[in-house]
């Protein structure tokens, strides 16, 4: 049973014709006709007596029709959901995002994207780079904004990874601490290896820290889980960390110095990361589009003197 032989069912009832219903499907009377007759050999069962000038529906008719009609809505319905869509009227867009990112541009993406398209519904899932992973190989968001994605999992998952920007990376000391008074970049091979806080394994900002400060992750050196706490154990003069340059915009503490490292001066990759046999919806593309949009703005408009650095 199609979808076509419904439709011509309907129209015959409707007009009370089969040759009405023909001009109106734009059809051969005869094939149409056809049409009828082998829906009824389909379901076994006569659905229309012929009179002279009338169609009558018989019992069997009468049910179909109630039927046809509610399936052929539904496919109306379906189709224009689609057309929607395809215009990103309406519809989800599910983006994934790292928690290094997430403070710094999440706020300014959903005003902005909201704004302009009401109709479409922003989820937003916080996790780590190996999370977000998982989370595109299920399906369960349409990209990822992460970094430090590995070669094997770009192979493995075949993830189509496209760089979006490079963003710095900053020491962040106690003020108390003898680094502070540093005037101007700190020199990396002066980062006192010993004291650095990490943020705990799967973090991408923390095996980004190691690789720059060529170092093993070691069961005695002080972790946490976010980076504000990170932030926070340096005010509390625990120790050393690196973070990223949005970050280090908003420090709020007067315990932490931020300073700019040289020689050379440390960056992470900031990319846009989804499965290569999938292709964005118009919404995730148009989501994306605004996501680069807005870092290109708030690269441009970044304040010139870091507040707390040297």
């Amino acid at each position: 049973m199609e979808l076509r032989h419904l439709r011509y069912f309907c129209s015959v009832v409707e007009h009370g014709s089969f040759t009405r219903a023909a001009e109106e499907c734009s059809v051969a009377q005869p094939s149409l006709s056809q049409q009828i007759k082998n829906l009824e050999e389909e379901l076994g069962e006569l659905l229309l007596k012929r009179h002279p000038r009338r169609i009558e529906l018989t019992e069997a008719g009468a049910l179909l029709l109630e039927h046809a009609r509610l399936i052929l809505s539904e496919a109306e319905s379906l189709e224009k959901t689609f057309k929607k869509r395809s215009a990103m009227v309406e519809g989800e867009v599910a983006l994934g995002i790292i928690p290094t990112m997430a403070p710094y541009f999440v706020p300014d993406l959903v005003r902005r994207f909201g704004g302009d398209h009401p109709s479409v519904r922003i989820q937003i899932q916080e996790g780590r780079t190996s999370e977000q992973v998982n989370a595109l190989v299920h399906g369960k968001i349409d990209f990822a904004i992460t970094s430090d994605i590995s070669p094997a999992d770009r192979k493995r998952w075949s993830l189509h990874v496209r760089e979006v920007f490079q963003e710095n990376l900053m020491l962040a000391v106690p003020s108390s601490h003898r680094l502070a008074a540093h005037a101007g970049p700190l020199p990396l091979a002066q980062v006192p290896r010993d004291e650095i806080v990490l943020l705990s394994e799967g973090h991408c900002l923390s095996e980004q820290t190691l690789k720059v400060c060529k170092l093993r992750r070691s069961g005695d050196r002080l972790q946490c889980g976010q980076l504000e706490t990170l932030l926070a154990l340096v005010g509390a003069g625990l120790g050393v960390g690196f973070i990223p340059e949005m970050a280090a915009r908003s420090v709020p503490s007067k315990n932490v110095k931020i300073l700019r490292l040289r020689d050379p001066e440390p960056s992470r990759a900031i990319c846009v990361v989804w499965r290569r046999p999938v292709s964005l919806t118009p919404a995730a593309e148009t989501l994306l589009k605004y996501f680069t949009s807005l870092t290109q703005s708030l690269s441009a408009n970044l304040p010139a003197p870091l507040a707390g650095t040297a």
